[in-house]
This record gives structure tokens, C-alpha cells and sequence, in this order.
């Protein structure tokens, strides 16, 4: 009888974690990340608008990480705090040259990350090459 109250115990135990651990699982399916639309080309310090659309649609909270390609990136809360997709976020870049942006799923707190990857480019100001072949023509 003793060896069948510690089992008894024991799987009550078992029991009693499970929702301990329910409490980490996230219900529905993350959001894929399908696209990040931008213009091909914009002017030092004007403002762009940035929009990243999902492939797939989910409705679990997950976190999302857009770097403008120039050290700066926002993060943000998909599903949650009021953003779902599509994102549109406004950026303006500092100096000439040619941008990378890309969005990419982050894990934020307790949101696991978006699924998939997806960038663009900007050119701000003339590519150099094209400055170059100005300079050429008016020597």
C-alpha cells in the first residue's frame, strides 16, 4: 500500500506541471513573412514607406525584426499590440547609397518568432557609378 500511495503521488504530480508548462505554448499558427515592398529609389531625408505583408496569415502572436539596412531596425509584436500584418513603417535615410531592408521573424519576450525572410532594396540619391559618369561629363 505504500508503494501505491508514492505512485499515486507521483502522477498527480505529472499532472499538476502540465499546465504549468500550457502556459508557455503559443495556440494557432505564426505568421509567415511574404514580402517587403519599398520603393526602388528615394532622396536622403525624405521619408519612405516600408510595407511588410504576411504569405500566410496566422492568428498566434509572433515577433517581428526590420533592419533598414543603415544599423537601425524596429521590432515589434505581430498579433499583438494592435500590429498585424500588413506592417507599413516610415524611414528616412540619412545619407546616399544603396539600402538592404529586410524583415525577419525575432523572438520577443514570450512570442516566438514569425516563420520566413524577406527583403528589398533602396537606392537613396544617384548609385555611384552614375555620379561618377556626371563627373566624367561635365570635366
Amino acid at each position: 500500500m505504500k508503494n501505491l500511495f508514492r505512485f499515486s503521488f507521483a502522477s498527480l504530480g505529472a499532472f499538476a506541471a502540465l499546465p504549468v508548462l500550457a502556459v508557455g505554448l503559443q495556440l494557432g499558427h505564426r505568421p509567415e513573412i511574404g514580402s517587403v515592398a519599398a520603393p526602388k529609389s528615394a532622396k536622403a531625408g525624405e521619408m519612405v514607406k516600408i510595407t511588410v505583408s504576411a504569405k500566410n496569415d496566422g492568428s498566434a502572436g509572433c515577433g517581428l525584426l526590420v533592419k533598414f539596412g543603415d544599423g537601425t531596425d524596429h521590432q515589434m509584436k505581430i498579433n499583438r499590440d494592435e500590429a498585424k500584418f500588413p506592417v507599413t513603417l516610415e524611414h528616412a535615410y540619412k545619407k546616399n547609397g544603396k539600402y538592404t531592408v529586410s524583415a525577419s521573424g525575432k523572438e520577443i519576450t514570450t512570442n516566438k518568432a514569425c516563420k520566413g525572410s524577406s527583403s528589398a532594396v533602396i537606392q537613396v540619391g544617384a548609385p555611384a557609378k552614375a555620379k561618377q559618369a556626371a563627373a566624367k561629363t561635365k570635366s
